[in-house]
């Protein structure tokens, strides 16, 4: 703690509540139950039910745009030569696509071409 730590604040002095003891002792048992009505933060706190309330919400909302967006892409590895990453990169820079856009684009070309096309394609192919 430093010494700046002791300056008055420029909010100035805060309101205090008045209650007497008793009310103090009552309302330990409210805060127990985590519904404190004199001692409490602020009114901007939730209580403990409002918090799961709005906990529920929030997951169902999360859960809704996450099935909403559905999941168009998902991660994978694969391994490419040297060559391999360098032409697609040399591709990404002309095109101004991302790396996996222009394999997915491939991927579908490739995918709409009929079987023999495709078989041939694959299997003529000299690449490693």
């Amino acid at each position: 703690m430093s010494l700046s730590d002791l300056k008055k604040s420029k909010d100035g002095p805060k309101k205090k509540k008045n209650f007497t003891v008793d009310e103090f002792i009552a309302d330990a048992e409210n805060y127990a139950k985590g519904q404190p009505k004199i001692v409490s933060r602020e009114h901007d706190e939730l209580t403990l039910q409002q918090a799961v309330v709005a906990a529920k919400a929030y997951a169902d909302k999360k859960k809704a745009s996450r099935a909403e967006a559905g999941r168009r892409f998902r991660p994978a590895t694969f391994t490419l030569s040297e060559e391999a990453i360098s032409q697609l990169q040399a591709l990404a820079q002309d095109t101004q696509l991302a790396k996996s856009h222009i394999i997915r684009i491939l991927i579908d070309e490739l995918c709409n071409k009929d079987q023999k096309e495709k078989l041939t394609k694959l299997l003529d192919s000299d690449i490693d």
